[in-house]
């Protein structure tokens, strides 16, 4: 969740400023809280955070209804990931100036990072009461809506964001998340290529339209997209890369392997589960073309998701369909996984490389239809 805090506008020039005072000997002590204030901005500027917090500690106890000083040390504790503090920060200075919509923006953001999702709504939501033209506060709120999966609520805040603002990608890109999740795949299209028109170095909207492109059957389109995403964020792991790529070779057909055929896979997949032990099983999702699956069945009289996928020669990841990987008690969700491996020349049967009864994804990265997990 890519929420963004704000932070103070305008601190070079203040520091700037409070350094000539005290150069040309003005009557405020080295000490006082307002240049100790300062010179914290200026080691908060120069990423010197955990420098800057003894001088604010100070600023604090010298001057404890300076609500700037609880703001900039709030934003030293966010840049030190210590939300918790942070949070508390926010919420001193909020007591003392119960307008300051930056703090207000802030409060929401580390709500958020704590998983406090329905406090954050409603702190975004006093912001924009606050300030109806904080397009950030509504795009903000969106990404919380989003995770609420209320999704009606998500689209009205980017609605009014890229009103407010529509020169904004992220806002875009954001509402294409939204529409995907809703299988709206034009829309999601179409918002996905305004996020890219803003910003062609969008890799994550690159990557997106490609999954949409996916969908619609548009294979050569989705291959040049998720490409283009791989080539702009090398840190960005594109869902079987190899079989999009196949898809612009003129030579992709050539050569075709014994278990090319999906049906024969399945067919693979349900003897090897049937010799470990599982009964009553159901295909839920299929994706032939990245030969990977999700079933339902029984072990032991336990009903149990599995998930089956084909490793290809030399990859060091696999693809699978996505699942999620908290649920609501915050525990992480096991399956059975089963990972076998493509035929490799005249070996006409597929290898087992990995079989757990009871498995936890770990995901690097993923959307809502596959995901690629390191074995």
């Amino acid at each position: 969740m890519n929420l963004h805090p704000q932070s103070v506008s305008g601190i070079y020039l203040t520091s700037a400023i409070c350094l000539a005072f005290v150069m040309t000997g003005c009557a405020r002590s080295p000490d006082s809280p307002e240049v100790m204030l300062e010179r914290a901005r200026i080691l908060m500027a120069q990423d010197q955070t955990a420098n800057a917090i003894p001088l604010l500690d100070r600023v604090i106890e010298a001057t404890p209804q300076n609500s700037e000083a609880f703001f900039q040390r709030g934003v030293a504790y966010e840049n030190l990931e210590l939300p918790e503090k942070a949070l508390a920060d926010y919420d001193a200075c909020l007591k003392l100036d119960e307008f300051r919509t930056d703090a207000l923006n802030n409060k929401a953001v580390q709500l958020a990072k704590l998983k406090r999702i329905d406090e954050a709504v409603a702190a975004f939501t006093e912001l924009v009461d606050l300030d109806r033209e904080d397009f950030l506060g509504y795009r903000n709120r969106g990404l919380c809506r989003f995770d609420q999966q209320d999704y009606p609520g998500a689209l009205d805040d980017y609605n009014k964001a890229i009103r407010l603002y529509p020169d904004d990608a992220s806002s875009w890109f954001q509402r294409g998340n939204v529409h995907l999740a809703m299988n709206s795949l034009t829309e999601a299209e179409s918002d996905y290529s305004k996020a890219i028109e803003l910003d062609p170095d969008f890799a994550k909207a690159w990557m997106n339209r490609g999954v949409v492109n996916y969908r619609n059957g548009k294979k050569t389109l989705a291959a040049e997209d998720l490409s283009k995403a791989q080539e702009l964020d090398s840190n960005i792991v594109i869902p079987a890369i190899d079989v999009f790529s196949d898809l612009v070779k003129s030579a992709a057909a050539t050569e075709v392997l014994p278990h090319d055929d999906w049906k024969s896979c399945c067919s693979l997949v349900e003897k090897e589960l049937s010799e470990r032990g599982f009964t009553e099983l159901v295909f839920v999702r299929e994706f032939p073309d990245l030969r990977c699956a999700e079933l339902t069945g029984e072990i032991d009289g336990q009903p149990r998701t599995i998930l089956v996928t084909y490793q290809h020669i030399d990859q060091s990841t696999i693809t699978l369909p996505c699942v999620d990987t908290q649920s609501t008690n915050g525990e992480t969700p096991s399956y059975a996984l089963l990972v076998l491996q493509m035929p490799e020349g005249s070996r006409t049967t597929s290898k087992v490389l990995r079989f757990d009864v009871n498995w936890s994804p770990k995901p690097e990265t993923g959307e809502p239809v596959i995901m690629n997990y390191t074995l």
